[in-house]
């Protein structure tokens, strides 16, 4: 086996096992077949397999995640070199001394985790370590001419959160139920935005952003993003103004969850395409005034509301008026978003 090929095979052994040798234990209360919680001391950690290797993320320490190499390089040995890793974990890939660790501590690894997606768990703790925006973001506030004071209103306040060892920004997304209004909503996954950064969380799914929803909003608009989102918002600036964002195309979930909140929306209210001025953007415009139809409410009215150019969309609008007003000193819409 040569040097590479012995890493790969190193990070398809049963992390859960290698981290019950080394003082972890499984909580299986907070543990699902794909997603395993295992804790030693004060630490805790997330197990999960995705393409046959196995990977993990601590709760606690945003900066341990990965595969198996930097479990041991942060977890078990802090800043050991790959020499010491192949040391500590060469004794697992003979089948004597797995099944030997096994053994000794059965009951506190999961002999099997089944490859997931999406990795709610994960998802989950991953997102536990992003903050609330709490002061003007750079990226955020400087660059994409978001006003401060809108994201601390109560439409957006603590409906955004941002990393502050990346200087990204996190849209949550939440799915929610046409079925049920009263369920909880659960957290499925994240955008992220940034400076050349435009992804959505590792193991997640997309279900909806959506931000504060008040009694008497008159007007729910869909986005393609949590950005375009609320830069519509801080475009229009009027009270009982929903929005929400979709994170790109919709997946086959989204329908169902859109339906619902137009389905919230009461007797006048206006259900607005806030989504680019592009092919994709005609596409979506088109398919929310189809879901709007199939929800039999003629007392809601369908609007296109997008911007005047084409091949922009709202956060380019935002940035070109803040150019204008000498709020934007850097633009950055260039950038990939």
């Amino acid at each position: 086996m040569d040097r590479d090929a012995e890493l790969d095979a190193f990070k398809a052994i049963n992390l859960s096992v290698i981290a019950s040798a080394h003082g972890y234990e499984i909580d299986r209360k907070k543990s699902t077949r794909h997603s395993v919680l295992m804790a030693s001391g004060a630490d805790k950690i997330i197990i999960s397999q995705n393409g046959g290797h196995y990977v993990y993320c601590s709760v606690h320490d945003p900066a341990s995640s990965g595969t198996v190499i930097d479990f041991v390089q942060r977890a078990i040995e802090p800043g050991c070199s790959l020499g010491r890793v192949r040391q500590i974990l060469r004794p697992f890939l003979g089948n004597s001394h797995l099944k030997s660790v096994q053994r000794q501590y059965q009951g506190r690894y999961q002999s099997e985790i089944r490859p997931s997606e999406p990795d709610f768990v994960g998802v989950a703790a991953r997102y536990a370590r992003f903050e609330p925006m709490d002061e003007p973001h750079a990226y955020l506030c400087e660059a994409r001419g978001i006003p401060f004071d809108l994201l601390q209103s109560k439409r957006l306040h603590g409906h955004i959160r941002h990393c502050p060892r990346r200087g990204s920004i996190v849209f949550p997304h939440w799915m929610i139920s046409a079925e049920d209004d009263s369920a909880e909503p659960c957290l499925t996954g994240y955008e992220i935005k940034g400076r050349g950064v435009n992804l959505f969380s590792r193991g997640g799914r997309k279900g909806l952003w959506i931000s504060a929803r008040f009694e008497g909003d008159r007007v729910l608009a869909v986005a393609e993003s949590g950005l375009d989102a609320v830069s519509y918002l801080a475009m229009r600036r009027e009270e009982g103004v929903r929005v929400c964002s979709i994170s790109g195309q919709m997946n086959p979930d989204q329908p169902a969850m859109l339906r619902a909140a137009i389905q919230e929306m009461q007797t006048g209210s206006q259900i607005v395409a806030a989504f680019d001025n592009d092919r994709g953007g005609d596409e979506l415009t088109k398919k929310l005034g189809e879901l709007m139809s199939d929800t039999g409410r003629s007392d809601l009215e369908f609007r296109d509301h997008r911007p005047e150019v084409r091949g922009h969309d709202w956060n380019r609008v935002l940035v070109d008026e803040a150019i204008k007003a000498g709020q934007v000193a850097n633009p950055s819409f260039h950038i990939k978003r």
